[in-house]
């Protein structure tokens, strides 16, 4: 009160917002009177302090009939876990989803995901490990109705040899969703053959890539150690374009180098221009600690399906201090008051 300086009560914000436990319980009283039910949160530890909510209000009527995000035939351990409104950690996993251009007026969404290795339990047999992993997703658009989505089983039987990479790195599922311009909730979920559930929330925006002038893709990337996860489907359109697999990891050694992909679509016939697209690295304080540049003609899209310029460009890392990075991708018409583009991605290099 009465100062102007927001330092201490910023810090404040960060760290109640970084430091904070999510708790939830079924309450026996399921009387729906919207009266008042107090909530008292109390722990055994001495010394602390708790800051709680001191209760919530009963909702009034009859309750709605609970949604469901699974496809069918989805098993009911994994509906269950894709419903939930937490996500379930049983099956440790890693999303991530990359928008492009698809057939008017969709998007073509690249998801990604990777499964980590060391809690599937596989079952030996005539030297071959064996073991099922079925994976459900469902997009969920901003009325709560999914959209497109898919189950798959992928059937693993393995060598020796690879059931130890898989054990030690996990591996890695695609697929791909057409999806209009918008705002979603993926709810993605995976249960392997030995029981255990994971499940993931991952909100995506969907742009517009047809709206006037200059847009962007996703950026996708790989690396040297990100490719040593085998890939159960590697994506048919990016097979092209990387030299290994999209990679959900955004974290990597010194010794890597990351390869990337991005789509720059352009949509204004005004007159011949040319687009200057940049990728750039940005350290932690704003510093372009590398940038690589090409230049691209209109004429080049003349009959073109998807209407875009495919860009790649390999970021080295050996470079770079360990710590956290901004990859960017900028794109820039030469015509007259046309703005900038960009998409960003974070990403940690590690010792």
């Amino acid at each position: 009160i009465n100062r102007n300086d927001f330092r201490q009560t910023f810090a404040q914000i960060i760290q109640d917002n970084s430091t904070y436990y999510v708790l939830g319980y079924y309450s026996t009283n399921e009387r729906r009177d919207g009266r008042f039910r107090a909530l008292d949160v109390r722990v055994k530890r001495p010394g602390v302090r708790v800051r709680a909510r001191k209760g919530y209000t009963a909702p009034r009527g009859r309750p709605a009939p609970p949604r469901t995000f699974a496809t069918m035939g989805t098993s009911e351990a994994l509906r269950a876990a894709i419903n939930s409104p937490l996500p379930i950690s049983g099956l440790g996993m890693t999303v991530t989803a990359a928008s492009f251009r698809g057939t008017a007026p969709n998007a073509s969404v690249a998801v990604t995901l990777e499964l980590e290795g060391e809690k599937l339990k596989f079952v030996e047999k005539d030297g071959m490990f064996n073991n099922d992993v079925e994976l459900s997703l469902v997009a969920v658009d901003s009325s709560g109705k999914g959209r497109d989505g898919g189950r798959d089983v992928v059937k693993l039987g393995l060598r020796p040899q690879t059931h130890d990479i898989v054990t030690r790195r996990g591996i890695r599922i695609t697929r791909r969703l057409e999806l209009k311009p918008g705002r979603y909730q993926l709810r993605v979920g995976a249960r392997e053959a030995g029981g255990a559930v994971g499940s993931v929330v991952y909100d995506l925006e969907v742009p517009d890539f047809s709206k006037p002038g200059l847009s962007v893709s996703n950026i996708v990337l790989t690396s040297p150690s990100a490719s040593q996860i085998p890939t159960a489907n590697p994506d048919p359109d990016l097979k092209g374009v990387l030299p290994a697999p999209a990679t959900a990891i955004r974290e990597f050694p010194r010794s890597d180098a990351l390869p990337l992909f991005a789509e720059v679509y352009d949509n204004d016939a005004r007159a011949a221009h040319t687009v200057r697209i940049t990728a750039s690295v940005l350290a932690d304080d704003g510093k372009v600690v590398f940038t690589t540049t090409d230049e691209r003609k209109s004429e080049e899209l003349a009959g073109a399906k998807r209407g875009g310029f495919g860009f790649t460009a390999n970021v080295p890392l050996k470079e770079l201090t360990p710590g956290r990075y901004v990859l960017r991708v900028e794109a820039q018409s030469s015509l007259r008051s046309a703005e900038p583009v960009r998409r960003e991605l974070e990403f940690r290099v590690r010792p």
